[in-house]
């Protein structure tokens, strides 16, 4: 029988043999998902009260991502209010910050289950100039992040327009619309050289748990002060994560997709016309927070479907967010740059992004979230039947992000 103490001696040292976590690493990992949730929910909610008449469909972590980036290879430092308004400051550098954005991206494109229709795309484009050129360095590390450099002869503002727009549709198997227009570039072209970032993301996936055709049915769906609208509706009665939340004076219920762990939080308010009061509520919020108030509950849930193409031009949104001198020559991009002359670096000029958001019917088993409790449990029925919120996204990254208040 082997003496405790030398039980002891050797536990002690299998310890202190094995490699123990870094809390540093621990620490970075979940800094950059709490960077990425707060940005998004700050960027989205703003965006939700500037169109309350119009969807929203838009990816933090697109943006984030991109103008983080920018933001790592510009001549400002670490004291700039640009890394708080990007939500940076728990990084101990903005590059760092970059590499964390390349690791959540990549996880998704790669984690990313048959059936799912998922496409992030992000490209910058400047107009061609002899005066400057993309610093090799700085194409490298924005391919790493899956952001292409692109540089166009700019002849004219259409024929540009035309390129930029084709690019997109045909990298999203024609499902994206027109990004940018005409004369959005010849207006960038009358106050400087134009350079603008350009993202679309696409989404539909399979839902984890069945949701029956047979039972999708026409409800009705009141927007705003409108007419009610006859829309068809997906019914699956299952043991979804559920609260109510009397702060935020509505109910939440999260649905999982079966594909990179990602869940789509429907924040639901209890008024028909309650969606401004929930978004400027929700923007002082944390989902992580309200997360953890979710707990299971046999849930008979309607959910309207829908396909929902939305184009955003974001640049005053983040000016209103604390992003204003990332579109001034005040910002020398002097590593994304290389130029003759110093002032003919151009500084951004747009920031565009067109989401496609799709709900459909396909999913799992109907077993899936069956147990023995739920025979004697009456389902709460929930009926989403007016504008809601939504986030879709794991616990590392929110992928999408908007409100729906016409279907």
């Amino acid at each position: 029988m082997i003496h405790w103490r030398l039980l002891s001696a050797l536990l002690l040292g299998l310890a202190i043999a094995l490699p123990l976590p870094v809390d540093g690493e621990l620490s970075a990992r979940s800094q950059v998902s709490v960077s990425n949730h707060r940005f998004g929910l700050r960027l989205t909610t703003k965006l939700g009260l500037t169109q309350p008449d119009a969807n929203v469909v838009v990816s933090p972590l697109l943006i984030q991502a991109a103008l983080s980036l920018l933001y790592s290879k510009s001549s400002l430092g670490l004291d700039s209010p640009l890394r708080q308004a990007l939500e940076l400051t728990n990084a101990s550098h903005p590059k760092l910050a970059v590499q964390d954005f390349e690791t959540l991206l990549s996880d998704l494109k790669q984690s990313a289950a048959i059936g799912c229709r998922l496409r992030l795309l992000s490209d910058l484009y400047a107009q061609q100039r002899f005066t400057f050129n993309f610093r090799d360095e700085f194409e490298s590390s924005a391919a790493r992040l899956g952001v292409g450099c692109h540089r166009l002869s700019w002849e004219s503002a259409s024929n540009a327009a035309q390129d930029i727009n084709y690019a997109f549709l045909s990298r999203s198997n024609f499902s994206l619309g027109e990004l940018v227009s005409a004369p959005q570039l010849e207006s960038l072209a009358e106050h400087n050289t134009p350079f603008l970032h350009v993202s679309g993301v696409t989404f539909r996936a399979p839902w984890s748990w069945a949701i029956d055709p047979t039972e999708t049915q026409s409800i009705n769906f009141f927007s705003g002060g409108k007419r009610a609208r006859l829309v068809d509706a997906m019914f699956g009665q299952h043991r979804y994560r559920y609260a109510e939340v009397p702060a935020l004076d509505a109910q939440l219920i999260e649905v999982p997709f079966a594909t990179a762990d990602l869940r789509m939080l429907i924040v639901f308010p209890n008024r028909a016309d309650g969606l401004a009061q929930l978004e400027r509520k929700l923007a002082q919020s944390d989902l992580h927070q309200l997360r953890s108030q979710l707990e299971e509950r046999k849930v008979a849930l309607t959910l309207p479907k829908l396909r929902v193409l939305v184009q955003s031009d974001l640049k005053r949104v983040l000016e209103e967010l604390g992003l204003g001198k990332l579109f001034t020559s005040e910002v020398q991009l002097s590593e994304v740059f290389s130029s003759i002359l110093a002032s003919s670096a151009p500084p951004l000029g747009a920031v565009v992004q067109s989401g496609l958001l799709e709900l459909q019917e396909e999913g799992g088993n109907a077993e899936d979230s069956f147990s023995f409790g739920d025979l004697f449990r009456r389902a709460l029925p929930l009926v989403i039947n007016h504008p809601f919120f939504y986030a879709i996204g794991n616990d590392k990254a929110l992928l999408l992000s908007g409100h729906i208040v016409d279907i």
